[in-house]
C-alpha cells in the first residue's frame, strides 16, 4: 500500500481552530500501521455513501483526480477538516451540559494506492491527542504518540471504482456517537441498527442451542441472560466486545472451560457468516418477542421468562431435598403473589 499524500490537522474545538502538523518520513510507518490496525479491526461497521456530491466523498474524489495538484489537496484536506472541526463543536454545544467531552484529537487523512490491485482507498482517523514524552529529547509534548495507536474513530473509504454514484466505506467508532458517521462523513448504514441487532441475536440463541443440545445446564440460562441483558443495558453494541464480557471471564456452573470456549469462538464467528456487522446501535424491541422462554415445573405450572433477569442465579434457584423432591425456588417482589402462596406453617 503506497501513501499518495497524506496530512494531519490537530482538531482544537475549544478554540476554533486548526492546527496543520508537518508530516516527516518516518511517519509513513506509523500510517501503514494505522491501516494495518483498521484492516484487521473486527470492530468495524459497513456504511454508504448518500451522494457522490456530499461535501466529504466530493472532496476525496476533488483529491484523487488531483492527487498531484499540492494547491488542490491542500484545500480539499482543509474543506474536510473545517467541516469535521465544525461538527465538533456543534457536538460539544448539545452535550456539554452532561458534562461530557467530545474526545480531543487530530485527524489524519491519506490516500492510499494498492499497486497490486491497481485500487485506491481513502483514510479518515481521528487519533488520540495528548502529552507524551517524546523519546528523542525526553520531553513532554502536545499531540498524539505513534507508540499508542490510540483510534477514536476511522473510515476507509473504497475508491476502486472513482466514477461510481455510490461508495462504500468501512467505519470504526469507539462511542456509539453518530456525529462521525452521520454529520461529519454523512453515510448511510448498510445494514440498519434493527436488523444487526436482530440478526445478532438470533444468531447467539442458536448457537447456544445447537451447542448444548441435549445438555440441561443453568449454564445455558446464565450466559442467555447476560447477552440479554447486554443488549437491553448497552446502547452502542461493539460485539467482539460484548461476547468478550460474557463469556472471557465467565466461571461455569457444570460445563468445561473448553466447551465455554468452543462457544465464544463460534459466536466471535458470527458476524461474517450471517451477515451483520460488527458495530451497531442496539434496538432492543426488536428481539422483545424472542426473549420469552418457558420452562415447564409441575403439572398446570409453568415458569415464563420475558426479560433479562438481575442477578438470575440468585433470583431462580433449584434444590433437592433428602429426599430426592425437586423445588424452584423464585425471588419475588410482588407483595400480592407472595401473600397468595404464603406457606400456613
Amino acid at each position: 500500500m503506497l501513501i499518495v499524500n497524506k496530512s494531519i490537522r490537530i482538531i482544537d474545538y475549544e478554540n476554533n481552530r486548526l492546527l496543520t502538523r508537518e508530516t516527516p518520513a518516518s511517519f509513513d510507518e506509523y500510517v501503514s500501521e494505522l491501516i494495518l490496525h483498521i484492516n484487521t479491526n473486527t470492530s468495524v461497521r459497513e456504511y454508504k455513501t448518500r451522494s457522490r456530491l456530499t461535501e466529504v466523498i466530493g472532496s476525496i474524489l476533488n483529491i484523487f483526480v488531483n492527487n498531484t495538484d499540492i494547491d488542490i489537496v491542500l484545500s480539499r484536506t482543509n474543506v474536510i477538516a473545517n467541516r469535521l472541526l465544525n461538527k465538533e463543536i456543534d457536538t460539544q454545544g448539545r452535550i456539554g451540559h452532561l458534562e461530557t467531552n467530545v474526545q480531543k484529537g487530530s485527524l489524519i487523512q491519506a490516500l492510499l494506492y494498492n499497486d497490486e490491485e491497481n485500487t485506491y482507498a481513502y483514510l479518515l482517523a481521528k487519533v488520540e491527542h495528548s502529552d507524551f514524552v517524546d523519546d528523542s529529547d525526553f520531553s513532554f509534548k502536545t499531540g498524539f504518540s505513534k507508540d499508542k495507536k490510540t483510534i477514536w474513530k476511522s473510515c476507509l473509504f473504497d475508491l476502486a471504482d472513482p466514477e461510481a454514484e455510490e461508495f462504500h466505506a468501512k467505519v470504526y467508532s469507539n462511542t456509539g456517537a453518530k456525529f462521525w458517521s452521520d454529520d461529519f462523513l454523512e453515510l448511510d448504514e448498510m445494514i440498519s441498527d434493527e436488523t444487526n441487532t436482530l440478526k445478532a441475536f438470533k444468531a447467539i440463541d442458536a448457537t447456544l442451542n445447537q451447542n448444548l443440545r441435549g445438555i440441561v445446564t443453568p449454564d445455558h440460562t446464565i450466559i442467555r441472560n447476560a447477552i440479554i441483558s447486554y443488549f437491553k443495558s448497552n446502547e452502542h453494541i461493539d460485539y467482539p466486545i460484548m461476547i468478550e464480557t460474557v463469556l472471557g471471564q465467565y466461571d461455569p456452573v457444570d460445563l468445561d472451560v473448553e466447551k465455554v470456549q468452543s462457544i465464544k469462538e463460534k459466536m466471535l464467528e458470527l458476524p461474517e457468516k450471517k451477515k451483520f456487522d460488527q458495530q451497531f446501535r442496539s434496538v432492543s424491541k426488536v428481539i422483545n418477542a424472542r426473549i420469552k422462554k418457558i420452562y415447564k415445573v409441575n403439572e398446570g405450572i409453568e415458569l415464563k421468562i420475558t426479560d433479562a433477569v438481575v442477578d438470575i442465579s440468585n433470583t431462580i434457584s433449584a434444590y433437592r431435598d433428602p429426599d430426592g423432591t425437586q423445588y424452584i425456588k423464585i425471588k419475588t417482589n410482588n407483595e400480592d403473589t407472595f401473600q397468595r402462596f404464603k406457606s400456613q406453617q
